[in-house]
């Protein structure tokens, strides 16, 4: 009985019922506008090529890595389904696949991509017929011909051209080895962007060409050794706005609504017809090119980088990742994009941060009118021993100030109190609820923030498409949507695959988003932000990395939220004379991009002010030096005692366990004071005050002795006596 009779027999598929399936279609890139941004598409200009016009190493390099026992199997190969299974088992995820080159011949011809158990029993029953009906040097060409092998080229042809720029027959044994590391993962192992992943993969090739006799030892050392030089046969199609379409790529290609695999939504993307609709709005995005090119307007200014959202959807309305003119020069050298971090890391924040730890001690029963020390330098005990030294900007004290001005002025000596007060890990926290690392799958960096107390001053790493979805939690009153790219994709036939439907998670107290805005506005009005000033509600923070490395402003409207950073792409280097025509703040080059910016995109927008609920305050009398503040107990020093504003519900309203006695306190001195001034400094020392008076020659109401004296200890609540002078009687 021939297979064909059985597989009807067992309801199996006859190859002779499959017609090979539907040529890949050309994707469509929109902005919000529905202008076109640009085709993504997969290289259908492809050669078919016969046996003899491919290098036998790109054959050989194919079956060492896809189907060692290709020449011996029938299409099913039932060691490797085995040795799959137990690497998989072993390893507790997909390691190796068990498809033969056959069967992955009939999934690309015939089956496509659906996972399902009866695609797989499909695909090895029309493999097995396959085999009867070509031999094995026909199907290995044929698979050739049309394998996908990343940045859109199917066949080996097209793979040729996009990486080496030469025809197939002309490829190296080196370079065949690198074209068929990619087949089972092209996006992971593409050199255009993980160079060295792409290196590595090559060289496994290479050994298991080497370990199945393919080639010699000396073969194998050479192209081991031989660098990967990547180049195109003809200059790739430039379009507008790279970096956002770079920001699109990732955010579709890590998304599962598009697919299981990144392969496999690579392929929907590049094949699938699609038309995607973005959030871009092209009007803004030459805003934002234009502000960087003007402030950064010389050959040796360092890079910005900007992102652009409505914080009300989430929606990113404009990205600057660098320069247009970068992106193009070397695409083989990797890119970077600034805005996202994303081909390289994030950059410290600095001082941009300080709003995080701001929102955290709201939250936490801290006034904005407590007042700390405001030293020009701090030294801070570690519990490992060392100390953390704090000095402010340009090495400023100032005295005391409140938390409030503290903020505006951006003082690092009063923010170290803070954040070691509230612990590193709730300030971390605050950041993280608010929106940073929000976006791991489409930015750089992907780790969790670290808690360390230097995180206050922006010692952590972000980018400015999470420090703009941070703030923007600021300016919807708590309320936090993730960013998107994307408002709406269809497939070819018009059918809605996804639709973005922002649903906004209030993370943070209303009452508390509105104070910390309403001090977040007094930075643009007369803080450190003041060159960023509009002429209408904006919330905004500048922030200066150690060494002037990296500057940033951040700020927002209701409707608009925008992160600039300012730095060098090529690493942390000082912003300062002769390096650059200024010293380089916050509050410079980065506040005045956001203001050329924001004045465009503004213009048309009409005026709003933050929203403001009815922020209920309650004054309560605490103990100043408890942590938390606490109610003050029948012990507790007059002196200690200070009456604070707070937000209502987040007032402490715990009694103080300490001190449980009485204390002894030292008697301070009040010699030469009026008996009114005495009194009351003694009475907030906690002692009980006896006066006596006595004729003097000193002024009248002059205390001019005292017992116990000044410097002793005496205990709260006991008695000091104070002798005051009144007039001598005259004489007789």
């Amino acid at each position: 009985m021939s297979l064909a009779l059985l597989a009807t027999a067992c309801g199996l598929p006859d190859l002779q019922d499959y017609k090979a399936l539907p040529l890949a279609q050309t994707s469509f890139l929109y902005a919000a506008d529905g202008s076109l941004i640009t085709e993504l598409h997969a290289s259908e200009d492809r050669v078919i090529l016969r046996r003899n016009q491919m290098t036998q190493y790109v054959r050989d390099a194919a079956v060492a890595i896809e189907d060692r026992r290709f020449y011996f199997h029938h299409g099913v190969d039932l060691q490797a389904i085995v040795r799959a299974a137990v690497m998989n088992a072993e390893a507790g995820t997909v390691v190796e696949g068990g498809s033969t080159i056959t069967q992955q011949l009939v999934k690309n011809l015939y089956v496509g991509n659906e996972e399902s158990f009866r695609r797989k029993i499909d695909e090895a029953s029309l493999a097995w017929q396959l085999e009867d009906r070509l031999t094995k040097d026909q199907i290995l060409t044929k698979y050739l011909n049309t394998v996908y092998f990343g940045e859109g080229a199917y066949g080996v042809e097209a793979a040729a051209q996009t990486y080496f720029g030469i025809s197939a027959r002309d490829l190296t044994l080196a370079e065949s080895a690198m074209l068929a590391g990619l087949i089972t993962a092209p996006n992971h192992f593409d050199p255009y962007v993980r160079m060295r992943s792409a290196h590595g993969r090559r060289n496994v090739v290479l050994r298991l060409m080497l370990q199945q006799e393919m080639i010699t030892r000396d073969e194998y050392r050479a192209a081991r050794h031989e660098p990967i030089v990547v180049q195109r046969a003809t200059p790739v199609q430039r379009y507008p706005f790279p970096y956002f379409v770079d920001y699109f790529k990732q955010w579709f290609l890590g998304n599962p609504a598009f697919g299981p695999t990144r392969d496999a939504r690579s392929k929907l993307l590049f094949t699938g017809g699609l038309h995607i609709t973005t959030t871009l709005d092209p009007e803004l995005q030459r805003y934002a090119q234009t502000a960087v090119r003007s402030v950064l307007s010389y050959p040796n200014d360092p890079s910005g980088a900007m992102t652009v959202l409505d914080p009300r959807t989430g929606f990113v309305r404009a990205m600057v990742g660098g320069d247009d003119a970068d992106y193009w020069k070397n695409q083989a050298a990797g890119r970077v994009n600034l805005a996202t971090g994303e081909g390289g890391t994030g950059r410290q924040s600095g001082s941009s941060f300080k709003p995080f730890a701001l929102v955290a001690a709201l939250e936490h029963g801290i006034s904005p009118s407590t007042v700390f020390p405001a030293p020009a330098t701090l030294q801070i005990p570690l519990d490992n021993g060392q100390v953390w030294s704090v000095t402010n900007a340009e090495g400023s004290g100032y005295g005391s100030m409140t938390l409030e001005d503290a903020t505006i002025n951006s003082v690092n000596t009063v923010y170290a109190q803070l954040i070691e007060q509230l612990g590193a890990e709730t300030v971390v926290e605050t950041a993280t609820r608010m929106g940073l690392r929000c976006c791991p799958r489409v930015s750089e960096p992907r780790t969790p923030l670290l808690p360390y107390l230097s995180a206050v001053l922006g010692t952590n790493e972000v980018n400015t498409l999470e420090m703009s979805s941070a703030y923007g939690t600021l300016a919807t009153g708590g309320q936090r949507v993730n960013p998107v790219p994307v408002t709406r994709v269809t497939d070819a036939k018009g059918a809605v695959l996804w639709e973005a439907a922002p649903k906004p998670k209030q993370v943070v107290d209303p009452q508390v988003a509105s104070v910390a805005d309403q001090i977040l506005q007094k930075v643009v009005l007369y803080g450190t932000g003041t060159a960023a000033n509009i002429g209408r509600p904006q919330i905004g923070k500048t922030g200066t990395a150690d060494t002037h490395t990296n500057a940033w402003f951040v700020g927002s409207l209701p409707q608009l939220t925008a992160a600039v950073w300012v730095g060098f792409a090529r690493g942390a280097i000082p912003m300062e004379p002769p390096t650059t025509r200024i010293t380089v703040f916050g509050g410079t080059w980065p506040a005045q991009i956001w203001r050329l910016f924001m004045l465009k995109a503004a213009a048309d927008l009409p005026v709003r002010t933050f929203p403001t609920p009815d922020v209920g305050y309650v004054t309560v009398s605490v103990d100043i030096t408890q942590d938390p503040y606490c109610l003050p107990n029948p012990y507790t020093l007059p002196q200690n005692i200070q009456s604070l504003d707070f937000i209502q519900g987040t007032q402490p309203t715990k009694t103080c366990k300490t001190p449980t006695s009485l204390e002894s306190v030292t008697v301070p001195s009040v010699i030469g004071m009026t008996q009114a001034q005495a009194e009351e400094i003694l009475k907030e020392a906690g002692f009980v005050v006896g006066v006596a008076v006595t004729p003097s020659t000193q002024p009248p109401g002059t205390v001019i002795y005292q017992t116990p004296s000044a410097g002793t200890s005496a205990y709260q609540t006991s008695s000091v006596t104070i002798t005051v002078s009144m007039a001598e009687s005259p004489s007789p």
